[in-house]
């Protein structure tokens, strides 16, 4: 299953292409087959328990949606059925020339022309830069069946069919209701504080039948209504987004292990894991259908050959010349589009004929006769829940924890639940009772086994704020993060070992004379020594030295080898990498022994590798090795008396496995040095000597900072290109070419494993064409792609049982991540190729190997194009990256800091889909790039993601939300009846009075805003019961566009000033006075009390780590409890709205409610620097500190 956003408008339209008549009666007699001969597909059917509570009862399940029904929900957010308003409208969002136009119209006046076209042609290129904004009307789920049932389906006759896709519509039914049950919910409240629950999702499904390509792919696209309807209060308010996206992965193993239940049920078809390329999960398919039927479906690259190559004879026979490398590839890119055509209209009947008469010709036989044998003959039978053993379940939990925290340092419910799932897909369960039940016990079971981050709520919640199951609307649903005890003892064990300062050490002396000489002809910088001094000399059992892409960490280390060797030796020094091929980098580079970190713990495992007292371990690329592997290293390190030193940016990319310790060695050892422990500082390199560009050494550190204003400076600088995925691709395609045969060492950079197996696609059949590449003898890679001699290739796996001649001189082998080109091919099917340099050039004497056909088939790629993952490390002249909406700050950070002389990002600004057209939003490359940016792909260590919880929900931030909000919702019927008479008197009549209360209303925000400008003024001393209606009372309100608004604004400014002393919770917010229930009281009291104990806490920290904001908060040193006080106030506004620096109340707000609680705290200071005045300013006495 997948997810994507669908925009309010015509987002919805690109479902309806293909219905063969979209207004039709699926509930007909015949609806089994009145589709088959139908050019197209059925109609939709409304899916979700919320359908019920649309159209005045007239909807439910099952029931066609027409056109113009999908439209109004989805298109305008209004009732299918009668057209009525569901809650609030989608908002509408300035387009970008209208956006321009609001600003032009105040540029001043006295503007020359000429300046006020210079003025809105900036204008223009900003706001296009942003481009538009679109509401979420829904979210598309998109459930594909496995490519075997797929098969299956598309051979069998038309009642098999029929009972494949009802499976298909059982699982996707089952995993809604499971979404209905645990994951759909809304946000009320300031900042959506509060998540509630709802009757159900409203939902239109569309099945579709093949893929563009015309080949069989069963889905069905389940469009989910942003319109959900509020169990408690039945206000129809936005689907909740966030769990929804968090959930999917696991709503996505539910649906294919229900499908899997559900067909077996059905047919007894039984199920086998599949290998996949060794960079993919297996897959799970159906054990009769071949893996031959499957490719039949699944791959188009020889019709792509066959056609390209015919348009480059064509060509060569009209022009007579061979195409250049541009117009090849543009040759490719028709070839590519010409057998992949806009999805054509069929019925099912002419497609199921089409991949019947393709079946045959590799089954040898009727693939009708072929499926009804496969559906008639298995034997394989489901069995309930209750038959599975109790320590079947406990062994399920147990695997479920050690799958999820071997990739991950910390997890949900939801990742439990979707490793649930793939942990028991070889057991085949009844119903979806069953399934769900077995999920849920063990997944129960897996939490019990973890160790739970988020703390629990220290404070009551009101009865009326909590599920049916207890827990509280103040937390998300299943929202709680959990970590594995192993992950937890691993980081603890690190930071212990970061602290010791027992290793060894080189005298400060010899360093300084060992540096004074240069390093690889480069003289070291100041930081660079600096570094080497303190990891030197420092003692500690773990050292770090962190730098950004080109900041001369190799130099630095190069440095370290020699002063480390000179105290303790040669061969004092060794290196662990992440990867074989970047051991050997490590090793040439540095001239030490290096090893890939994996092969060495498994050979210290066995005895045969360890380390010596007094070594320094350098282990390269940190982030790469997860949290368990440095642990390990560490511990081994520290019982043999040797020093270890993590090298990396935690600015790049991360492990694979649970990983995040390296960022929490740096960040501990950062936080201590601000705390003042000098020698804490970390060895760190800023300075970037990679680039030819100086703007682009300080713009590449902007980017790795994650500073979105950088954007402009790429831009400026043509580093930029934007436009669709394909034309993309074949832009930074194209110029990797150029510049590969220009003599430039080149580097083409792909989102993913598809789009780099693409891209290897079109770089062979262009060399074929040019004759780089023979078109003799070829062998098939292990992604289904050929080569053949001249081509270059990358080997997947190290084996040290292959070597070239000069690999075993130096102790080198076939590594995983090396480049080779191919010279020979041999009739079994292995290839000899010989090794390349960096540059891509071929090294002589002795650097050929053959490998053999099963590795050939298993573990070698073309190696044209790669990832970013692999390539990171590597320096070349030029980078050519394509970047697309999913890529991650880290991804698109190394893959442009790659080149000395360019870098350039060919922006996707579209999202496509391989079975469909869906309009995508009009979206700018810097748009794409700030979005890319913002998402943070590094995940945090499970001590960060524990202190972030904390941060989180044990804060005054959290807690005066709580409050404010539990306050509003108590005090809401007391502030209605007193604001409707108010109105009343106001003149309003009581239609207009119901109206400016009604919660569906737009205006209801104003309502709220007035109740709490009601709370502050009772807090204040003010009677409000009589202040309200006499402001009412003052001018009509029947002219008001918002009459709670106009009210807000009479209320404000003669209430300003307390008329008594202010009831404030912390000195910030006002207190809910009068009687209120037990429970609702309780919950408040609770709060204040947390709060102000918390900014007392906070201010007594400050004043002990004498943080300069107290001293100029005050104008000097605090001496009494009143001091204390308005500090404590300080805090309070501090903590809640995240304010760092000096300035004890930081920039100038940018909400109503931080401007109010700014007004409170600036108050309180000014009190209390008159009392100091007047007092004589410092009193003999002085405040005694909790310790």
């Amino acid at each position: 299953m997948s997810i994507r956003k669908v925009s309010a408008g015509h987002g919805y339209a690109y479902v309806l292409k293909s219905v063969a008549n979209a207004d039709g009666d699926r509930t007909a007699p015949d609806q089994v087959t009145w589709y088959y001969l139908e050019a197209g597909t059925p109609p939709g059917f409304w899916l979700g328990k919320g359908v019920a509570h649309l159209g005045d009862g007239t909807l439910a399940p099952g029931q066609t949606v027409t056109s113009e029904q999908l439209k109004r929900l989805i298109g305008t957010g209004r009732d299918p059925v009668t057209g009525c308003s569901l809650g609030r409208d989608f908002q509408r969002y300035k387009s970008v020339a209208e956006r321009a136009e609001d600003r032009a119209a105040k540029l001043e006046a006295n503007l020359t022309a000429e300046e006020r076209r210079t003025a809105t042609a900036r204008i223009e290129a900003e706001e296009t830069k942003v481009g538009d904004r679109h509401a979420v009307a829904g979210f598309d789920l998109t459930f594909s069946v496995p490519k075997s049932v797929s098969v299956l389906w598309a051979v069998a006759d038309a009642n098999t069919q029929a009972l494949i896709v009802e499976a298909h519509h059982s699982a996707v039914a089952e995993t809604l209701a499971l979404l209905e049950k645990h994951v759909a919910a809304t946000r009320t409240g300031h900042g959506g504080i509060e998540q509630k629950d709802v009757v159900g999702i409203a939902a239109a499904a569309y099945d579709h039948w093949d893929s563009r390509a015309n080949d069989p792919q069963l889905h069905t696209h389940v469009v989910v209504s942003n319109k959900v309807k509020t169990v408690d209060d039945g206000v129809w308010r936005a689907l909740d987004a966030k769990p929804l996206f968090d959930a999917t992965v696991a709503l996505s193993a539910h649906y294919d292990a229900t499908l899997r239940d559900r067909l077996t049920g059905t047919f007894g078809l039984a199920w086998e894991q599949r290998s996949r390329p060794a960079d993919k999960m297996p897959q799970w398919e159906l054990a009769e259908v071949p893996d031959t039927l499957i490719s039949e479906f699944s791959s188009r690259t020889h019709q792509i050959d066959a056609c390209a190559e015919e348009l480059v004879e064509d060509h060569v026979a009209r022009h007579g010349r061979t195409p250049s490398s541009r117009t090849r590839s543009r040759l490719r890119a028709r070839a590519t589009l010409a057998t992949r055509p806009e999805k054509q209209i069929h019925s099912l009947h002419d497609l199921t004929e089409t991949w019947r008469t393709r079946a045959a010709r590799l089954l040898g036989t009727d693939p009708t006769g072929w499926a009804r044998k496969v559906t008639t003959t298995s034997l394989a039978r489901t069995f309930t829940a209750a038959k599975v053993p109790d320590g079947v379940m406990a062994h399920l939990a147990h695997d479920v924890v050690t799958a999820v925290s071997t990739s991950k340092a910390t997890y949900t419910h939801w990742n439990l639940w979707a490793e649930a799932n793939r942990q028991s897909m070889g057991l085949r369960l009844a119903s979806a009772e069953d399934r769900e039940g077995l999920i849920a016990a063990v997944v129960a079971m897996a939490e019990d086994a973890s160790v739970r981050l988020t703390p629990g709520e220290r404070a009551s919640v009101p009865a009326a704020m909590r599920r049916q199951d207890g827990t509280s609307w103040l937390r998300p649903h299943r929202g709680e993060r959990y970590t594995a005890p192993a992950t937890l003892e691993a980081e603890d064990r690190l930071l212990a070992r970061a602290a010791n300062t027992a290793a060894s050490t080189v005298d400060l002396r010899m360093v300084d004379a060992v540096m004074s000489r240069p390093f690889d002809g480069r003289t070291l910088t100041t930081e660079q020594r600096s570094a080497v001094r303190g990891i030197a000399a420092s003692g500690r059992q773990v050292d770090l030295l962190v730098g950004p892409a080109g900041a001369g960490k190799t130099t630095t280390m190069q440095a370290l080898r020699a002063v480390w060797e000179r105290a303790h030796g040669p061969g004092s020094v060794v290196g662990l990498a992440p990867s074989a091929a970047a051991a050997q980098v490590l090793s040439d580079e540095l001239g030490i022994r290096t090893e890939n970190t994996a092969m060495w713990l498994h050979e210290a495992g066995e005895g045969r590798a360890w380390f010596s007292r007094g070594q320094l371990v350098i282990l390269d690329e940190a982030t790469l090795a997860g949290t368990q592997t440095l642990d390990r290293v560490n511990s081994l390190a520290a019982e043999a008396g040797a020093k270890v030193l993590l090298v990396g940016d935690p600015a790049q990319l991360q492990s694979v496995e649970a990983g995040g310790a390296f960022a929490l060695l740096v960040e501990t050892r950062r936080d201590a040095a601000r705390a003042g422990e000098s020698d804490s500082v970390v060895p760190e390199l800023t300075e970037v000597h990679r680039f030819r560009n100086d703007w682009e050494k300080t713009a590449s550190l902007r980017l790795r900072d994650g500073n979105a204003d950088v954007i402009d400076v790429y831009d400026h600088h043509d580093r930029i290109r934007g436009g669709t995925t394909e034309d993309m691709i074949d832009a930074a395609y194209a110029a990797w070419q150029t510049d590969s045969s220009g003599g430039h060492v080149a580097l083409l950079v792909a989102d993913t494993r598809d789009t780099v197996r693409e891209l290897n696609e079109r770089a062979r059949a262009d060399r074929l064409v040019s004759g780089a590449t023979d078109r003799g003898q070829a062998v098939r890679l292990r992604d289904g792609l050929e080569a053949s001699v001249g081509d270059v290739v990358v080997t997947r796996r190290n084996d040290r049982r292959l070597a070239t001649p000069h690999d075993l001189v130096r102790g080198a082998f076939v590594r995983n991540g090396d480049r080779w080109q191919v010279t020979d091919v041999l009739p079994e099917g292995s290839v000899e190729v010989r090794r390349l340099r960096a540059d891509g050039t071929p090294r002589h004497g002795g650097n050929t190997v053959v490998l053999p056909a099963w590795y050939v088939a298993e573990h070698l790629d073309l190696g044209y194009a790669v990832t970013a993952h692999g390539a990171q490390g590597m320096t070349v002249d030029t980078t050519h990256v394509l970047v697309t909406s999913t890529m991650t700050r880290e991804n698109v950070y190394v893959a442009l800091t790659r080149g000395r002389s360019s870098n350039v990002a060919y922006v996707a600004t579209d999202r496509p889909d391989g079975d469909h057209t869906p309009p995508s939003e009009e979206v700018t490359p810097q748009q794409v790039l700030y979005g890319v940016l913002a998402h943070v792909g590094a995940e945090p260590s499970a001590r960060q993601a524990e202190r972030a919880e904390h941060e989180r929900w044990d804060s005054i931030a959290q807690w005066a939300a709580e409050y404010e909000h539990i306050a509003q919702v108590a005090q809401r019927p007391r502030w209605g009846r007193l604001v409707a008479a108010a109105l009343t008197v106001g003149g309003l009549r009581p239609a207009d009075v119901a109206d400016a209360l009604d919660p569906d209303a737009t205006g209801a925000d104003a309502f709220d805003a007035l109740c709490a400008e009601l709370r502050r003024a009772e807090a204040y001393g003010y009677d409000v019961e009589r202040v309200l209606p006499a402001l009412a009372a003052r001018r009509t309100l029947l002219d008001a566009d918002s009459p709670c608004a106009v009210l807000h604004t009479r209320l404000e400014r003669p209430t300003a000033r307390p008329v008594a002393t202010p009831v404030l919770v912390a000195g910030l917010i006002p207190e809910a006075l009068r009687p209120l229930p037990d429970d609702v009281r309780t919950a408040l009291d609770e709060r204040a009390d947390l709060i102000e104990e918390t900014a007392r806490d906070l201010a007594e920290a400050a004043m002990r780590d004498r943080e300069p904001w107290v001293g100029r908060a005050l104008g000097g040193e605090a001496t009494s409890d009143a001091d204390l006080d308005t500090l404590a106030t300080v805090a309070a506004y501090r903590d809640r709205y995240a304010i760092k620096g000096t300035d004890p109340l930081g920039p100038e707000p940018t909400t109503l409610t931080q401007r109010a609680d700014l007004v409170r705290a600036r108050a309180a200071i000014s009190r209390q620097s008159t009392r100091r005045t007047s007092d004589g300013a410092v009193s003999s006495r002085h405040i005694v500190l909790h310790p």
